[in-house]
């Protein structure tokens, strides 16, 4: 098949000839604009073939090139394809697969690229992982063109899209049109910079395992009560997010910086975890806050009139809480002030430390967390 595919792509369009200048490392030799790709010519069955036993890279460039190459290849069968998007200054689409994790593929954007070239190819191996990249020179608008082939692979791959992380405001209504239920979405620092924005993220972009979201501007009227439906939430400048969002969630960690929540909120949270009427699913809780309350006074509101111990129930803790499938985060150090068990036996260990302390403005900043294990048998 290999060796058909190399005698059958030696006529180009002078417009696929860079595209194709290192096409699987294929000698391209000048033709007649009037000739086509012979290989395309081949029965629908053969052809179909050819396409199945090409590299993933060679897929994506033979079926933008060609209608018919498209339509057979969206006939197949692949195997999924895990599909990450980074959209920082340096676009990158990256496609793996469960089958094979050892094989990743990269399509990378970089307007910077020293290379004369618009289009080449890099192959490294380390130990068993093997790793190739396609690199794409553009001048022009690479957020358009990233979302185009973007939308080509998963059409012809009939993947979807996995994980991405959003740099880009324009990139918000684009995912949340074109995939509006995504497992992972990590928001850079002010790309949302309106509260109607953050609520329409919030309600038409569903995140069902983790969802990151840097900081915007502060909004002290605005406040969003619904629930953030996704298992791992972790969110810069929470203020914003009510205690009602909290208690009617589903999380099962939940890491907010900058909340503005009470420390009768924070008791509230405690008890209806303990009573085992809400937080069910939670495995860990942090937040820092800034607060005028002196340390002593904070943890007294916080634990009114909860069945507390010291702690002695601590050996057999873990150390390290598993924010989703590929980030474990090691707890911080803090002072361990208590536990509360629940009725099923499962433990809630409580810890808090200062961060900071201003004595001018009597303002200090106090992170607290509640992580939730059970006692191995």
């Amino acid at each position: 098949m290999k060796k058909i595919l190399n005698t059958s792509l030696m006529s180009v369009h002078e417009p696929e000839m860079s595209l194709l200048q290192n096409f699987g490392q294929l000698g391209i030799q000048r033709k007649s604009p009037k000739n086509r790709f012979p290989l395309l010519k081949l029965p629908k069955v053969v052809l179909l073939e050819c396409i199945e036993n090409l590299d993933v890279l060679e897929i994506i460039l033979l079926t933008l090139l060609s209608k018919r190459a498209k339509t057979i290849a969206k006939l197949i069968r692949w195997n999924p394809l895990d599909i990450r998007l980074t959209t920082d200054s340096r676009p990158q689409i990256e496609l793996g697969t469960p089958i094979n994790p050892c094989n990743r593929w990269f399509i990378k954007y970089d307007k910077k690229q020293e290379s004369s070239r618009n289009l080449y190819f890099l192959s490294r191996q380390l130990g068993p992982e093997v790793f190739r990249s396609l690199l794409l020179k553009l001048d022009g608008n690479v957020i358009e063109e990233f979302k185009k082939m973007v939308e080509h692979i998963c059409e012809v791959l009939r993947s979807p899209i996995s994980d991405i992380r959003i740099s880009d405001k324009s990139l918000i209504d684009w995912i949340i049109n074109f995939q509006p239920t995504i497992r992972y979405v990590s928001i850079d620092d002010k790309v949302i910079t309106t509260s109607e924005k953050l609520n329409h993220v919030l309600k038409n972009l569903k995140v069902t395992e983790y969802f990151r979201l840097g900081s915007i501007p502060s909004y002290t009227t605005f406040e969003y009560t619904k629930p953030i439906p996704s298992r791992s939430i972790i969110i810069n400048d929470a203020s914003w997010l009510s205690l009602l969002a909290i208690l009617d969630g589903n999380n099962s960690i939940i890491r907010l910086i900058g909340s503005k929540l009470t420390p009768t909120d924070i008791n509230t949270i405690l008890k209806e975890w303990q009573m085992g009427t809400k937080l069910q699913n939670l495995e860990y809780l942090e937040f820092t806050t800034a607060t005028l309350l002196d340390s002593d006074q904070w943890r007294r509101r916080v634990f009114n009139d909860l069945n507390r111990t010291e702690g002695d129930e601590n050996h057999g803790r873990p150390t390290t809480v598993k924010i989703h499938d590929e980030y474990t985060y090691t707890l911080p150090w803090a002072h361990l002030v208590g536990n509360l068990i629940r009725g099923d036996g499962t433990i809630g260990t409580i810890g808090m430390y200062e961060e900071w302390k201003h004595d001018k403005m009597n303002l200090r900043q106090l992170r607290f967390y509640l992580q939730v294990w059970s006692r191995q048998a």
